[in-house]
């Protein structure tokens, strides 16, 4: 699987180096210290009753969206085709549990289209059951940094979806 972004890489290796052998890295050893210089692209989120809630938005992510994210259910966006899109991806990844990359394209609010590129990797509860996802998103497209996205509008387009089952 070749990842784009240095972010996603370091997520990567990043959660390789906290699972065994046979499970999968375990919430409780996750140190956003260890993440710094990748957390503003960064989106955790909780799996429970049916529903997956954003424990963690990225400042980078609340700047090019214009809203903050955190302790929003993903049933509040899961009308729009992107919300469907991310509820559906997160569910494969709890359930399966796989590793999910995307590339996708992205409406800017100011015109022009972005490709993105996703990892979203699944962490797992005191019981070994996967329950978070850890996902990393940025734009592998676009030289201007100041874009921002529409939140209800942004999806255009699915370039590449990989699963790898874990």
């Amino acid at each position: 699987m070749e990842l784009k972004t240095e972010g996603a890489r370091t997520l990567l290796a990043y959660w390789e180096s906290q699972k065994g052998e046979d499970r999968l890295p375990s919430t409780g050893d996750i140190d956003l210290v260890d993440l710094a210089p990748i957390l503003s692209n960064m989106v955790i989120y909780e799996h429970g009753s049916g529903d997956f809630t954003v424990r963690f938005f990225g400042t980078e992510m609340v700047r090019r969206l214009g809203v903050d994210l955190t302790g929003v259910k993903t049933s509040a966006f899961s009308h729009s085709p992107f919300g469907e899109l991310i509820t559906d991806h997160l569910g494969q990844v709890i359930r399966g549990p796989v590793m999910l990359t995307s590339a996708y394209h992205s409406q800017t609010n100011e015109g022009p289209l972005l490709e993105i590129e996703q990892i979203m990797l699944p962490w797992a509860n005191e019981k070994g059951e996967a329950q978070c996802v850890l996902s990393h998103v940025t734009r592998t497209s676009g030289e201007d940094a100041t874009l921002t996205l529409k939140l209800e509008e942004s999806f255009r387009g699915l370039i590449n979806l990989q699963t790898v089952s874990l």
